[in-house]
């Protein structure tokens, strides 16, 4: 498993994939911080939300948004070995098919780690600098470490959902679209119209563990699961589609 590992960090680092989104997730987190910081929605113009203590939480909590990138990354990983046609060489090295999914998912899990940790550091830093520009609530270091956990896990976790996607479904482009559409137009539009089973989907359970609404500026953290609840749901989906791709891909005829 070792040697495994080994052989999807040099996969990995032999591309420019890696580089690309992260510092596109870099760029879409420090863009969502500067618009949370210096933009107020229609109907807020009045409203000083940098005085409430759990906005600017909900701010460093940006760092959670480079889920989106995870995921992608994730996907890319297993579902490139079929665009590729490299997923043969690597069954026939590795006949035990379960053992590379595994592979990738630690290697990916590892990546999102120490993304997350540096991401949530550029978040809180920077939430810091730009606040004191500000009228605003004093930046608290405790609040910024009550996120540092839900950046963490959720990152992981979306880290080997991408992968499980990735080897589920095994066209690159379907299921990069498959995910985005789910994650940007069929989940909100689930969460606005029933709550009640909204809340119990991924990307409401990353908000959960992250403590914020979303972000937006009429949600709100209590019409979400409570953190715990959120940690266990989101890890339950991340379980049930890594089992059905070990399974998946271990019948699937791949010449």
């Amino acid at each position: 498993m070792i040697a495994l590992i080994r052989s999807e960090f040099r996969k990995v680092f032999s591309t420019k994939l890696l580089l690309i989104l992260a510092l596109s997730a870099l760029a879409f987190m420090l863009l969502q911080i500067f618009l949370s910081i210096f933009l107020n929605p229609p109907g807020f113009e009045d409203i000083n939300r940098l005085m409430d203590p759990a906005y600017i939480k909900t701010i460093i909590a940006s760092a959670g948004s480079a889920s989106v990138f995870l995921l992608i990354l994730g996907i890319v990983a297993m579902s490139g070995e079929y665009r590729n046609q490299t997923i043969t060489s690597t069954f026939l090295t590795t006949p035990v098919r379960w053992r590379v999914i595994v592979a990738k998912m630690v290697t990916f899990a590892i990546l999102a780690l120490v993304l997350a940790l540096v991401l949530w550091f550029i978040s809180a830093i920077t939430t810091m600098l730009l606040l004191g520009t500000q009228d605003s609530a004093p930046f608290e270091w405790s609040a910024a470490f009550e996120i540092l956990g839900g950046t963490l896990i959720g990152l992981v976790l979306y880290a080997i959902l991408g992968v499980a996607i990735g080897s589920l479904i095994t066209s690159q482009v379907a299921a990069i679209i498959i995910a985005l559409v789910f994650t940007f137009a069929i989940e909100p539009l689930i969460t606005v119209f029933f709550l009640s089973v909204g809340k119990w989907l991924p990307g409401n359970a990353l908000n959960s563990i992250l403590q914020t609404g979303g972000g937006g500026p009429e949600s709100n953290a209590s019409d979400l699961l409570d953190v715990p609840v959120g940690v266990l749901v989101l890890v339950g989906y991340t379980v049930v589609f890594a089992v059905a791709a070990a399974l998946t891909t271990n019948r699937r005829d791949i010449t």
